[in-house]
């Protein structure tokens, strides 16, 4: 017999931990990309410049001035380094190519990332209510029907149908579409997009992405329209044909876009059609502003914190709450804006909880209070621990403080141990070598 124990069946993920786990899976692969993008652009540029040093070791540069007074570079390189300049001149014109297509490329990449996070949503959410499959207004083929052998074969095939003409839509028409259906089975209004502040980027977001896709960046009627229709930011002239791009502002500026259409459209989902689970859902909502104050990520971490705030606004516990409005001042105050951050702390009663009073002592920069509270808090709080001293960016200047540090000598009996994150090296002292 073997002494192995035995296999232990498998725990299906519930359905909070579905929907948390599709989001959080998109949320860290656009960052993913957005993190990465300077790099890559960084080294074209390095390799841009090294070319171009070795190109200036091999020929001697003249201007040269036509009777309109136009100036242009004249490379003059002796017969035996013709064949280096050429090849070096074929790299630089590939190096500037590539540093068009990178931006452009990120774009499509970010939005068909969102495409699989939408579609996968979608078929959590068919499955937490089979009702809003029954209100499609698609007709079966009956002998399509019967070629399936059990009603959950029939039923994924149904879903993955949905879904697929779902995504064949356009990016806003598909939140139509799901407006539609909630409404239906609920018999009661439901929207996702009235009041919805950043639609506008976002439909320009995708528009954009449409034409690198399909015209090679060239304006259409159909993105002239659009612009029309939805007053968005661009900085399209209006003219047909015309190239749009995307700089690295724009990369990012598109990120954001996409990551609050993604916390907001989950979060609401999330709350209507598994309301028993709100808890779940507050947690990761709360967990996600912290880890945008961790990325340094301030402005984003406050969208997120306001749309909690003032569109969920119901939390399954005022902790939440709590923890949200402190992280927002956090933000404001690291961005520069300590009156927008003292306005917060001003508009609330701290009066409850010692954990609470800690944080607005420290975000007053009033250290003494602050070092109090953390003798009265103590070792065995589950809250302010080693690891939130540590890590919260509540504590990121506190903590260098005599204050902090005489109060974790006290509570823990140990010099606290005090970690800064070691910047990478710096890219520019990569040095890459002309391949041959």
């Amino acid at each position: 017999m073997s002494n192995e124990p035995a296999t232990k069946p498998a725990i299906s993920p519930t359905q909070s931990e579905l929907i948390e786990s599709n989001l959080s899976k998109f949320l860290e692969e656009i960052t993913a990309l957005i993190d990465n993008l300077p790099f890559q652009l960084t080294m074209i540029s390095i390799k841009h410049r090294n070319l171009l040093e070795k190109l200036e070791k091999i020929s001697t540069q003249h201007i040269k001035t036509d009777d309109k007074g136009n100036e242009s570079t004249i490379y003059r390189v002796v017969s035996e380094h013709a064949d280096e300049f050429t090849k070096i001149h074929k790299l630089l014109r590939r190096l500037d190519i590539a540093k068009k297509i990178l931006p452009r490329n990120y774009i499509v990449s970010i939005v068909s990332q969102y495409d699989a996070f939408l579609g996968e949503l979608c078929r959590i959410l068919f499955e937490i209510n089979p009702n809003i499959i029954r209100s499609s207004e698609k007709t079966w083929n009956a002998e399509d029907i019967f070629n399936y052998k059990t009603l959950d074969e029939l039923k994924e095939h149904m879903i993955d149908k949905e879904v697929d003409s779902l995504l064949r839509e356009e990016h806003h028409e598909q939140l139509k579409i799901l407006e539609r259906k909630i409404t239906k089975v609920a018999n009661k209004e439901f929207t996702l997009t009235t009041d919805l502040a950043i639609l506008p980027c976002f439909v320009e977001l995708t528009q954009r992405r449409n034409l690198f896709v399909h015209t090679n960046g060239l304006i259409t009627r159909q993105y002239l329209e659009a612009k029309s229709r939805w007053k968005f930011e661009t900085e399209c002239s209006g003219n047909l044909n015309e190239e749009l791009k995307a700089d690295q502002e724009y990369c990012e500026k598109s990120f954001r876009t996409l990551f609050e259409m993604a916390v907001k459209l989950t979060h609401v989902l999330w709350r209507k059609l598994v309301p028993t689970d709100r808890e779940k859902a507050d947690i990761h909502l709360n967990q996600t502003i912290y880890e945008l104050l961790l990325d340094g990520k301030y402005e984003l971490a406050i969208v997120i914190s306001d749309f909690a705030l003032n569109v969920i606004k119901r939390f399954s516990k005022e902790q939440f709450r709590k923890f949200i409005i402190i992280n927002k001042a956090i933000a404001f105050k690291v961005l520069g804006k300590p009156d927008k951050c003292q306005n917060i702390l001003n508009a609330e009663d701290w009066s409850i909880g010692n954990e609470f009073k800690l944080a607005k002592a420290i975000l007053e920069d009033d250290y003494e209070e602050a070092k109090k509270m953390m003798l009265k808090i103590g070792s065995l709080d589950e809250l302010v621990n080693k690891y939130a001293y540590k890590n919260w960016p509540l504590f990121k200047d506190f903590r260098k403080s005599k204050e902090f540090l005489d109060a974790y000598q006290t509570i823990y009996g140990e010099d606290f141990v005090f970690e800064e994150k070691q910047e990478n090296a710096r890219i520019n002292d990569v040095d890459l070598e002309l391949e041959n």
